[in-house]
């Protein structure tokens, strides 16, 4: 047992003295080696890079001032191609709104082409009316009178009144004339207050 104290203390005697004569002096040494450098304005760090990624697996632990710049660099394109995108995705969202807008303007555009072709017709229509009514107010005049009140009796009111307005006086009053006492007065009514 004494064997193995003294065993031990020969062994922590030695951890001692290669601990206090090596590593301790060792670590002064370049402590006042770094602030000597330091003081003389050399970058001993730098210099410590430099030299270390000149050493092959030294060199991918130390990374040099470039290597920071281009991270740096790396991290600010990163952040513009972010922004960019941000900026596409508002840009593509006013375009969606904008096609749905030009969508809705397109279909009032027909609604409206044809609402105007609708009028259109309804006004070739009308040209075409006044043309029939003369035509419909000769072939009364041509007619006879009880055969002209005959037809003129089953007839719309609003297109009797207008035939028999372009229909000569005289033939006009034989035609209401040959008419039901009752509707040939409500035509002449009407006659009368259109004119």
């Amino acid at each position: 047992m004494a064997k193995n104290k003294n065993k031990e203390g020969k062994s922590s005697g030695k951890l001692q003295w290669f601990f206090f004569v090596i590593i301790v002096p060792l670590v002064f040494a370049l402590t006042l080696t770094i602030v000597v450098f330091t003081i003389m304005g050399k970058n001993v760090f730098d210099e410590a890079a430099k030299v270390g990624q000149k050493i092959p697996g030294v060199s991918e632990v130390v990374t040099t001032e470039e290597e920071k710049g281009n991270e740096q660099e790396v991290a600010q394109l990163e952040a513009t191609v972010a922004d960019y995108e941000a900026q596409i995705a508002d840009l593509e969202g006013t375009v969606a709104s904008r096609d749905g807008e030009i969508e809705e303007l397109e279909q009032e555009i027909a609604t409206l082409e044809s609402s105007i072709a609708a009028e259109e017709e309804e006004n070739t229509e009308d040209q075409e009316a006044p043309d029939s009514v003369a035509e419909l107010a000769s072939s009364f005049e041509e007619m006879d009178a009880e055969r002209a009140a005959a037809i003129s009796e089953n007839m719309d009111t609003g297109t009797i009144v207008q035939v028999l307005r372009e229909v000569e006086s005289e033939a006009r009053g034989e035609i209401l004339a040959e008419m039901e006492p009752e509707t040939g007065a409500a035509i002449a009514e009407l006659l009368a207050s259109e004119e």
